[in-house]
């Protein structure tokens, strides 16, 4: 018999944290990350969006009372539509009385705060690792991107869970894209813009430069499926957490007449180093070869003028001159067919994994 607890206690909570590397110990793709880096996720100072959510974790637990799965059932008070309620931190094994009982404690728990509707999985609001993997299982995922098994969508849509929207992931060779006619006429013509400049985002002032990628963020995502405004705060403890890896020459904003219309942040694929210690301990592994597009934010005044090709031309210069051999670029709605075609068109690349986001009307 599947029991599942509200998680509540240092106990409980570890085991909450140590499941997934439990699950997938096995797993060659999974890739690690610490059981102090989960806690950051959970802890304000460190993630400062808890000031505007409500988050209750539960534990699946079976006739052992050893965990099975896990799940979050989080309200955010300052997501568009108040009706929806987010599921995230979505863990089980390949058992249907497993996922049922985890969905229906997250949709009580969101029914008893009001909520009408339950999408996801966002851990832990849509500001952050957003969708489930659908597509795209033949490779490993980069960096901070969500991975699962392939029986975790099947066992959402069983128990009545339905599409709400795609997320597509695109992979892209910078070399392949250097010579792109059609992108570099684009991005000199953005070029001759008066006023217009790409500069490094100054990382020894996180909280000057936060802001400016929260007003980015919140400038150019507004009309977007869950919108969620970016405060300075949340923008500095971003800035904060990837000091430590990022490549200062892929993180940009543009500017026109000093003042940011566009923010471009590419971090390194740490994925195959944290696997290589996971998987075969002491084999030493090189530098990152691969990058991923976290942030492409261009405000709506400027988005017709070339100012995505811009970033891109000037990340294929930085990525060929320092060994970079192939970068993502996700998530991409399925819905901005703008962006959908700039990328298929101008850069060439194509989806390679695909990340669904679940609704399910809460009775």
């Amino acid at each position: 018999m599947i029991t599942v607890m509200k998680v509540r206690g240092e106990k409980h909570f570890n085991s909450f944290i140590q499941l997934p590397r439990k699950m997938y110990r096995q797993d060659p793709f999974w890739t690690p990350v610490s059981d102090a880096s989960q806690r950051q996720i959970f802890n304000v100072q460190a993630n400062p969006v808890l000031r505007h959510l409500d988050c209750e974790l539960y534990l699946a637990l079976d006739e052992q009372q050893q965990p099975v799965g896990r799940i979050a059932a989080i309200t955010d008070d300052l997501l568009q539509d108040q009706k929806v309620g987010l599921f995230g931190c979505f863990e089980t094994i390949d058992d249907i009385e497993v996922a049922r009982a985890l969905l229906n404690a997250a949709t009580e728990s969101l029914a008893a705060r009001g909520k009408r509707e339950m999408q996801g999985p966002a851990t832990i609001n849509t500001n952050q690792q957003v969708g489930l993997l659908v597509d795209g299982f033949e490779s490993p995922p980069m960096f901070l991107m969500p991975y699962n098994p392939p029986y975790y969508g099947p066992l959402l849509e069983e128990l009545g869970c339905s599409k709400k929207l795609d997320l597509f992931s695109y992979v892209w060779q910078p070399e392949h894209t250097e010579s792109n006619t059609k992108l570099g006429a684009v991005a000199k013509r953005a070029a001759k813009i008066p006023g217009i400049r790409l500069r490094p985002i100054n990382l020894r002032d996180p909280w000057g430069e936060g802001g400016r990628v929260a007003e980015m963020h919140n400038r150019s995502m507004t009309n977007q499926w869950g919108f969620v405004p970016m405060n300075q705060e949340e923008g500095a403890a971003f800035l904060t957490g990837i000091r430590s890896f990022a490549d200062p020459e892929l993180l940009v904003f543009c500017e026109v007449d000093q003042k940011a219309i566009g923010v471009f942040i590419i971090l390194p694929d740490l994925g195959p180093q944290l696997r290589a210690a996971k998987n075969s301990p002491g084999r030493r592994i090189g530098r990152p070869t691969s990058v991923r597009v976290g942030i492409l934010a261009v405000v709506p005044e400027y988005r017709s003028r070339g100012v995505v090709a811009l970033f891109i031309d000037h990340a294929i210069r930085v990525m060929n001159r320092k060994g970079y051999k192939q970068a993502e670029l996700s998530l991409v709605m399925d819905s901005n067919f703008q962006m959908n075609s700039i990328i298929t068109g101008s850069v060439g690349s194509k989806v390679n994994k695909v990340f669904r986001v679940y609704t399910k009307e809460i009775k």
